[in-house]
């Protein structure tokens, strides 16, 4: 990936300080990066000139650094030699790779899933499904991350729902930067696939719940790959 060179202040600009109180400074401008790059106001290849965002929050450097420290250890950012922080783009093998852990660590959840939902857990399913058939398009792909996060939540393994949290922003800021909103027959099918896998999980069938995610994911990445 190419860097795009001098830094646009405009992109700079658009970095919103966060409603609400964080912890710390840190904490603060890294949610403010991460929603920055997931939104696409700071789009891949653009660096990220820490002397800026110190002047737009009023703060030192120092919490900014271990900000980005976090956001590249998120693969949102990437520190280029003799350039800095810039964000993340995307190719083909990355892309690849992205889908190839997102099914893994999706399988992974489902075989534990199987042996741990409860009712509870399947009405909040059923409130995620219908949350995500009743959202706007544009608010679509939000909905649908939450959905699919619940139901990683099932497996009781905090370890995998977290790199699955980091992998599904990863597919996230992609969706966003290259769909911006999913057209309708995708969107129709994916909801069919969440009901799908609600009601495997219902009847502690490992097999359905597991061939469903493949396929889920396969059909996200033909999309891509248009």
């Amino acid at each position: 990936m190419k860097s795009r060179g001098k830094p646009s202040m405009a992109h700079m600009e658009q970095i919103r300080i966060p409603a609400g109180t964080f912890p710390t400074k840190q904490a603060m401008v890294q949610a403010a990066l991460r929603e920055a790059i997931l939104s696409g106001r700071l789009p891949p290849g653009e660096r990220v000139v820490i002397d800026e965002v110190a002047r737009r929050f009023g703060i030192s450097i120092i919490p900014i650094r271990e900000a980005l420290r976090q956001l590249e250890a998120e693969r949102l950012v990437t520190s280029q030699p003799h350039v800095g922080p810039v964000v993340t783009g995307f190719d083909e093998d990355a892309v690849a790779e992205m889908f190839t852990l997102l099914e893994a660590l999706e399988l992974a959840a489902a075989r534990h899933a199987v042996e741990r939902v409860g009712d509870a857990d399947l009405d909040e399913l059923e409130k995620a499904c219908e949350a995500v058939e009743r959202a706007a398009p544009a608010r679509w792909e939000e909905a649908n991350a939450r959905f699919h996060a619940r139901l990683a939540a099932c497996a009781r393994m905090p370890r995998i729902a977290e790199h699955l949290a980091r992998v599904s922003g990863e597919w996230e800021r992609l969706y966003r930067l290259r769909y911006r909103e999913a057209a309708a027959p995708e969107r129709t099918r994916a909801e069919a696939d969440h009901r799908a896998f609600v009601a495997a999980l219902r009847r502690r069938d490992l097999a359905g719940l597991e061939s469903g995610i493949r396929e889920h994911n396969r059909r996200a990445l033909l999309h891509y790959r248009g």
